[in-house]
């Protein structure tokens, strides 16, 4: 009958974040982390005392700002430092920690760090 069988591409709405990765445009990516912040991500319970509850606490809190403070500054090795310290000190790793810090690797130009890093938030945030 003269019909084509090449299959019919349907329409699928692509988030903001998944058109900037398409792109491959990293700023993008970037500008899209910040605006999206940290989603609550649960920590493991801790058998500590509460003074040092607290300044365990409080050292990841500055660690995580001062880390935050550098990507938003686009300071990436900074951001690398940081977030490479934060995810020493977690008892539970945040994905959200690794995917800020897969853009941070991929920006300077560390595309295996990146990949690696990749796998771990696949892990933390499915």
């Amino acid at each position: 009958m003269g019909l084509s069988k090449t299959p019919v591409a349907l329409p699928t709405m692509i988030s903001p974040l998944g058109k900037a990765c398409a792109r491959m445009d990293l700023t993008a990516v970037q500008d899209i982390l910040l605006k999206t912040g940290y989603k609550e991500e649960e920590g493991a319970d801790n058998e500590l005392s509460f003074q040092e509850w607290t300044q365990q606490v409080r050292d990841m809190l500055n660690t995580k700002k001062f880390g935050d403070i550098a990507f938003r500054d686009k300071d990436f090795k900074n951001a690398i430092y940081y977030y490479s310290k934060l995810v020493a000190m977690m008892s539970v790793p945040s994905g959200t920690v690794f995917v800020r810090r897969v853009i941070s690797y991929l920006i300077i130009g560390q595309p295996e760090l990146a990949l690696r890093d990749a796998m771990q938030a696949q892990v933390w945030l499915p």
